[in-house]
């Protein structure tokens, strides 16, 4: 979670800073319930280079004994198991990775392929240490959620020889009995999933399946981590070079946002798979020319040349960022290309320095692959996304661009800053330097981002871009949205919680170029440093206005009175449910701000 934000911050003599960051995390009631030193890690990588392990799992400990918020006690926990493999403790190490594993399945439950790495990790430890038992059950539990989890059972193949070996040298008993359960258990299902690609059976668009999967391209400057596993492929360091490929996300049909409730409307009536989670299925890197050339055919094929690239933020790791990707595009019905570009966050709350030590690298890399897009995708209307951190490569790459591409017009159309995590002043400056670059500039602020608030201490109170409020930014031709309604993560999704989203505010842009005061729940605010727009979901039914939205694109509608027409032509049929008619018709008229 990007807003899980390591640093409730003493340490680097800034304990005043602190204290005026709690004061802001109690006066918008988001607080946190701890305070966590942002210097920890460095504390724990003194420690354990001294050779003093026990100092090193103290540190770590204290903090987990204070610690509330489950992504920094699951960072604390990994840590923790790392400290115990480098210290040559393999038994405890194994017991660490069991323990992470428990507490991730609290929150996403015991299927959930995040966990396949763990309990691999947890096995490798354990068949260290000699034991046997727990490292047949740790490799079982991997195996089944493999399986669980529909991925390519290729991705499991060391683990299934790891079990093998264990099941070979383990005397007769239960835990030779649960190697083999789980052995067969997964080579019937190898087979079946070999059985079902042959006969073409894994046809995603068969509704009948439960799920979609959904393509995505990407870009990254990651470094390979050597694991075979989609979730796995790519770690937090940085690679030599930019790697292009793209990747596939499979995301259940019961959780689709948007959805209202007479499915025959919407041709949307599909069965339900409660068990199937939103997983990465495949990574699959390739030649730069090849991803441009499979950009260029599906460009081919679609209705409209459009395209998304979006950057994601801090505490961000590969498998994240690819199926937030996915998400938004599923979540909008966009048919363009989503694209992801991912820089080599360490995915870890206890990793902000680290982060902010390698994103502005990425941002020069960016910038040329920006100019790739335009050139070789086929889409003629790009969008921008970036969040949070991710919002320091956007800028450099952006300024860049807009030097190299001086009195040529915008290459793109919607670009979004959502929450930057950058200096409010140098943000100001840059945007004069990139703003011909774009057809229209959207600034995202929210005065409820606590990662924000504790960043601007960090920083010398030096104000963030990202801060909405009174302080928000207001710059000439950039629509400041005010967006501390919605709650600390704006891009958030109904897979996760059935909030109010940005989502639709984004779409609308995608949709008509729409100024604020042409879409739903905008009010115009003016002082004297300015205007600036506020956001309040009140007034819009998220889930109608995407339905709504996504339609009326597919019908190529721009005008309200065309809108209109199109609805009732081809979607508000005479027998329809009166309730229903009004729900969408007070949706239409929303999006063309009524």
């Amino acid at each position: 979670m990007w807003t899980a934000f390591l640093a409730r911050v003493p340490g680097l003599g800034m304990r005043s800073g602190l204290a005026a960051a709690c004061a802001v995390f109690l006066a918008l009631g988001a607080a946190p319930a701890s305070a966590l030193d942002i210097m920890l890690d460095a504390r724990v990588a003194e420690a354990t280079a001294k050779g003093d392990t026990a100092a090193a799992l103290g540190i770590i400990d204290a903090a987990l004994a204070a610690e509330t918020d489950p992504a920094i006690v699951e960072d604390l926990l990994r840590r923790r198991a790392v400290v115990h493999s480098e210290a040559g403790q393999a038994k405890e190490a194994g017991e660490a990775w069991a323990r992470l594993a428990a507490k991730l399945a609290e929150r996403l439950k015991d299927k959930a392929p995040e966990l396949i790495p763990v309990w691999e990790k947890a096995g490798a430890e354990f068949e260290k240490a000699g034991e046997t038992g727990p490292a047949v059950d740790a490799y079982a539990r991997a195996l089944a959620i493999v399986e669980s989890a529909g991925l390519d059972p290729a991705v499991a193949a060391d683990i299934y020889t790891k079990l093998d070996k264990l099941a070979e040298n383990a005397p007769d008993g239960p835990v030779a009995d649960q190697a083999i359960d789980a052995l067969e258990a997964f080579a019937d299902y190898r087979q079946d999933f070999a059985d079902k690609a042959a006969g073409g059976l894994r046809d995603t668009s068969d509704p009948d399946k439960g799920y979609k999967e959904v393509k995505i391209y990407y870009a990254t400057d990651r470094a390979r981590s050597g694991s075979e596993l989609p979730g796995e492929f790519y770690g937090g360091q940085r690679g030599t070079a930019l790697e292009l490929g793209t990747a596939v996300v499979s995301i259940p049909l019961d959780h689709r946002p948007g959805q209202i409730e007479a499915p025959s409307i919407w041709s949307f009536d599909f069965r339900e798979d409660p068990q199937r989670h939103i997983v990465l299925a495949s990574v699959t890197p390739s030649a730069n020319e090849a991803v441009f050339a499979q950009m260029r055919e599906q460009m081919a094929a679609a209705p409209g040349k459009e395209a998304f690239v979006f950057i994601h933020g801090f505490n961000v790791p590969f498998n994240e960022a690819a199926m937030r990707t996915a998400q938004m595009a599923y979540d909008m019905n966009f048919e363009g290309l989503p694209i992801l570009y991912s820089w080599p966050s360490r995915g870890s709350v206890l990793s902000y320095i680290a982060d902010t030590a390698v994103v502005n690298l990425s941002g020069r890399r960016l910038s040329l692959f920006l100019e790739d897009v335009v050139a070789k995708s086929g889409a003629t209307r790009i969008h921008l996304i970036a969040h949070s951190m991710g919002n320091r490569a956007l800028t450099d790459a952006l300024e860049l661009f807009a030097l190299r591409n001086k009195d040529k017009p915008p290459a793109f159309d919607q670009v979004l800053f959502t929450a930057p995590d950058l200096d409010a002043g140098l943000f100001g400056e840059m945007v004069k330097t990139i703003r011909p670059t774009a057809q229209r500039i959207t600034l995202y602020a929210s005065n409820r981002d606590w990662a924000l608030a504790v960043s601007r201490q960090l920083h010398g109170d030096a104000p963030r871009a990202g801060q909405g409020g009174n302080d928000i930014l207001r710059l000439a031709d950039v629509d400041s949205i005010d967006m501390t309604t919605i709650g600390e993560d704006m891009l958030a999704h109904s897979y996760y919680a059935n909030n109010p989203s940005a989502l639709t505010d984004i779409l609308s842009l995608f949709w008509r170029d729409a100024p604020p005061e042409q879409r739903c729940g905008m009010t115009k605010s003016t002082s004297d440093k300015g205007s600036y727009w506020a956001y309040s979901p009140e007034p819009c039914d998220s889930a109608a206005l995407l339905s709504t939205l996504s339609i009326l694109r597919r019908g190529s509608v721009k005008s309200a009175s065309e809108a209109r027409t199109f609805l009732n032509s081809y979607i508000l049929s005479p027998t329809i449910d009166a309730g229903e008619r009004s729900r969408l018709e007070q949706a239409l008229g929303r999006l063309f701000g009524k």
